[in-house]
């Protein structure tokens, strides 16, 4: 895999189904337009890490995942805020 090659490391993945009130709690300001699509069935969330990842997430979201909606943190600032922001809130729902 590409990631792999480039020393990206997978750290965790989770599968949860969000609320409209979870989608605004976890992306903010990006939850408009994502709310719609948790009707559609579970969030899936991939952890990455590595040096230029977000940037590679990105391309990489945009050339393969062109017509499904797909949220990559924006910035390497912003990235450990959204994953925190997001498995903490699966975590929560797991120990519901």
């Amino acid at each position: 895999m590409e990631a792999t090659r480039k020393g990206y490391v997978l750290i965790q993945t989770k599968e949860v189904s969000l609320c409209p009130e979870d989608v605004v709690r976890v992306f903010q300001s990006s939850a408009e337009g994502l709310t719609e699509f948790i009707s559609k069935g579970p969030v899936v969330a991939l952890e990455l890490n590595g040096n230029g990842v977000v940037e590679a997430c990105r391309r990489f979201a945009s050339e393969v995942f062109s017509g499904t909606k797909v949220f990559v943190s924006e910035s390497k600032n912003s990235s450990s805020r959204d994953v925190d922001n997001f498995f903490n809130l699966a975590e929560m729902q797991m120990g519901l």
